[in-house]
């Protein structure tokens, strides 16, 4: 198993991984001169899903905080009547 700093250090280098693909795949890649047949293009989806993936994901994640908030409210009333 690995220890907390190790874990933290995958989660990291994951992390900026992440941030760096999609930072060339939306502002880099568009005002790039290459041909579609570049074989660079096979490893990016079209441009039109990268505001579609974080926004799937935001509204995934300001749900779940929403559902969590509301289930923790809802069972401190109820415990309260």
């Amino acid at each position: 198993m690995a220890s907390n700093a190790q874990l933290g250090k995958i989660i990291l280098i994951a992390a900026i991984a992440v941030f760096f693909y999609y930072f060339f795949w939306v502002a880099v890649l568009p005002f790039m001169l290459i041909d579609e047949g570049n074989p660079i293009r096979q490893f990016f989806p079209p441009l039109k899903y990268a505001f579609i993936v974080p926004t799937v994901f935001g509204v995934i994640f300001i749900g779940g905080i929403a559902a969590f908030s509301f289930y923790h409210i809802w069972s401190l009333r109820v415990k309260r009547d």
